[in-house]
């Protein structure tokens, strides 16, 4: 009998919670298992064909994960990744800034005042002894350290000049405003690239499985569906990103299995296994929530598949008219 290999990616700490509920589309029926503390499960013993899956978390209020999922008849576990961001669970507060302990110098002060209090009812021509005196010496200097210690806890030094402040404000704007401009065309050049040598691997692959025409275009326009949405956020495009290289995987699988005893020969072709590493690193790496992020993750995907990219991007647009 078939079965489920559910792998949870991202956020480890919500692993020991988790619930997931697999129904039978045909029967109706439910199972609910808990995965490990890796976030792993295998639900064995299954029949083939189309389950709803939901994965659930006490913490939130909608489903980490809830979609369609197709368990394959074969001897090998069918894959799913479940990509956990850690954004769900995280309610950064506003930052804490303590409050200034004045109770040393509280202290300070009363102790100085009671220090010198002996000596209030002192009358005119009354003789002062060494020893009154050196209270007093002792009282003033103890309180004039507390003084000079609350303006330095209190008090900010020298003046503010609004003027510069104004300025380095200014400065400081144009600067973000250029960083942000020219990263997010970075990343979006950087995106380009990265579909442009998917969609070549893809069809490459399709070429060696000589897939069938429906399967083609349900592939390709799956690939095209990322390419439309480059604009995008980094949080929206690499959650779609890492349930398009599950999808992949599906997919590929499936071809394979459609090969019969040519399966092994199909999959280790080039272009399979790039597509195979590229589809895996998505779906491994999950949704991230930021640009740097997204772009390291392009990085591991050039150092899986070898080599520079921009060549075959270039080459694979150029052939239809230029790179747009």
């Amino acid at each position: 009998m078939p079965s489920f290999s559910f792998k949870m990616r991202g956020f480890a700490a919500a692993n020991r919670d988790v619930k997931f509920e697999l129904v039978e589309e045909s029967t109706g029926t439910k199972i609910e298992r808990k995965p490990f503390r890796d976030g792993s499960l295998t639900v064995r013993d299954l029949n083939p064909g189309f389950y709803q899956l939901k994965v659930i978390h006490p913490n939130l209020i909608n489903p980490i994960d809830q979609r369609r999922i197709r368990l394959y008849p074969q001897k090998q576990p069918t894959v799913v990744h479940i990509p956990v961001p850690e954004d769900l669970f995280k309610d950064s507060p506003l930052r804490d800034i303590p409050d200034v302990d004045l109770t040393p110098i509280q202290q300070a002060a009363t102790k100085s005042a009671e220090m010198v209090k002996p000596l209030s009812p002192k009358a005119p021509g009354e003789v002062i002894r060494s020893n009154d005196w050196n209270m007093l010496v002792d009282a003033v200097s103890d309180l004039s350290n507390a003084v000079l210690e609350l303006t330095n806890l209190v008090s900010p030094r020298g003046h503010d000049h609004p003027e510069i402040a104004e300025k380095i404000a200014e400065v400081q704007g144009n600067l973000i405003r250029f960083s942000e401009a020219y990263g997010k065309s970075l990343l979006e050049l950087q995106r380009e690239i990265e579909m442009a040598n998917l969609k070549k691997n893809v069809e490459d692959t399709l070429d060696a499985a000589e897939a069938s025409n429906e399967v083609r275009e349900r592939v390709i326009n799956r690939v095209k569906e990322m390419e439309e949405i480059s604009q995008t956020n980094t949080i929206l495009f690499t959650q779609k990103l890492a349930s398009t290289g599950s999808f992949l995987l599906a997919q590929v699988n499936e071809m394979a299995v459609a090969k019969g005893d040519q399966a092994d020969a199909f999959i280790s072709k080039e272009a399979v296994q790039k597509t195979m590493q590229m589809a895996n690193l998505y779906a491994e790496t999950g949704p991230v929530v930021n640009a740097e992020q997204e772009i390291n993750t392009y990085r591991k995907s050039s150092a899986a598949t070898g080599g520079s990219k921009f060549t075959g991007a270039v080459g694979n647009t150029t052939s239809k008219g230029g790179i747009k």
